[in-house]
């Protein structure tokens, strides 16, 4: 989501004339997107506004900005460490972040003109919905990003087919929980369903899916529809039912695989990758084994695992932190190291295989592409021209998480 919304930021910030640079040194406005979901990710965020107050002092022109979750989370704390950040604008705000920057900049209002996406980017990522009403009681998500909010059909539908236009294959629709979405009479299945009659799109992707919200109408969708890719991220979290209480998920682990049975009935060739957490408050070694045997039973097409850190706000920031750093990480390596053998067994079994691909990027003469269910394919010896077409592979090489092969 912070991707799709530092794009629409630059979007919008090239319509006053602005280009984006890729190096601290060639900028004169510095914005910085952050996250507060992990405390690793504010961390890299100190690091880097310590570099960028460090530039500030050589180049007094520039202007820093620090925008999303952690601006509203703890906005006086960075302007009081901070001294050299110029604008702060919450999660919250973040509607009006483009207007407050222009202030900033001292630009005419006038210069403004109507946003037209040209960018021709493969995969385009549409924001449905903002803000979070779940509560999990480990997630900061509804204390800085608000209240859950599905934007508007049309909208929506509209930013779609204009990315379309402008040379989209593959929209990738995010929500914190896509499946709650509802605005006027339509509902998330039905909106995918209005979005898969745009002309010229190809793929649809979604994310994130709540367990407790996930419908029979959407895996029947997913069955059907042809432009709806076979992947599906369906976090997880624990397999531990008493764990899965204290985290306030509002399901059990026997309604997780009973989802994951109908998923994988409605469409047999389907990837679930999920989100784990190790080392929650109260976790024995005996809820974290069954976490682990769900891994091995499942069988995941890929999953992201975390170790717990307390997050301020939440009510398991109230819990004991009672498990040991040292024990975390090595709960956390015992299930990525499970999941990486099961990645490699499932990519080993495709090698062979004739895999339908849309092509996303080239650089050197290598195309990277992704099959529907996700999987990455590299394909080298090519040209501009392959990119955004879909492409049928004969895969002869698999590494971990990736396959490579050649055009057929």
């Amino acid at each position: 989501m912070n991707v799709c919304e530092s794009d629409k930021l630059g979007l919008a910030l090239s319509t006053y004339g602005a280009l984006k640079v890729d190096v601290l040194q060639e900028a004169d406005v510095v914005i910085l997107n952050t996250c507060s979901v992990r405390a690793q990710a504010e961390q890299k965020a100190f690091s880097f506004l310590g570099r960028a107050e460090e530039f500030k002092q050589e180049n007094p022109g520039v202007k820093i900005v620090v925008v999303g979750c952690m601006a509203e989370r703890i906005g006086s704390k960075i302007k009081r460490r901070f001294k050299n950040v110029d604008l702060i604008v919450g999660a919250k705000d973040i509607d009006n972040a483009i207007l407050k920057i222009a202030d900033l900049c001292n630009i005419d209002y006038s210069l403004l003109r109507k946003i037209e996406d040209s960018s021709s980017n493969v995969v385009r990522y549409v924001t449905i919905m903002r803000g979070c009403d779940n509560y999990c009681s480990y997630c900061v998500v509804p204390f800085v990003r608000g209240g859950e909010i599905s934007l508007n059909a049309l909208d929506i539908i509209e930013e779609c087919s204009l990315a379309v236009k402008n040379g989209a294959k593959e929209i990738m629709l995010l929500g914190q929980n896509v499946n709650s979405y509802k605005y006027k009479d339509v509902n998330f299945t039905s909106l995918v369903k209005k979005i898969a009659e745009i002309d010229g799109l190809e793929r649809i992707r979604f994310m994130t899916n709540h367990p407790k919200d996930l419908s029979d109408e959407l895996i029947d969708m997913m069955a059907t529809a042809s432009k709806v890719c076979s992947h599906i991220h369906l976090p997880m979290q624990s397999a531990s039912n008493k764990i899965l209480k204290a985290m306030n998920r509002k399901y059990t682990y026997e309604h997780y695989v009973g989802l994951v049975k109908k998923l994988r009935t409605a469409t047999p060739d389907i990837s679930i990758t999920t989100d784990i957490i190790v080392g929650f408050p109260g976790e024995t070694k005996e809820d974290f084994e069954e976490t682990l045997k769900a891994v091995k039973e499942i069988r995941f097409g890929g999953l992201y695992a975390f170790r717990y850190s307390p997050r301020p706000d939440t009510k398991a920031a109230n819990m004991l932190d009672d498990i040991p750093f040292e024990e975390k990480k090595s709960r956390h390596t015992l299930i990525l190291e499970e999941s990486n053998k099961i990645s490699v067994e499932i990519v080993a079994s495709m090698v062979g295989s004739v895999q339908q691909v849309l092509s996303e990027k080239i650089e050197n003469g290598v195309i990277e592409a992704r099959t529907r269910s996700g999987r990455k394919v590299f394909v080298k010896d090519r040209n501009e021209k392959d990119l955004g077409r879909r492409l049928n592979v004969s895969i002869k090489e698999a590494k971990v998480n990736s396959l490579f092969g050649d055009i057929i």
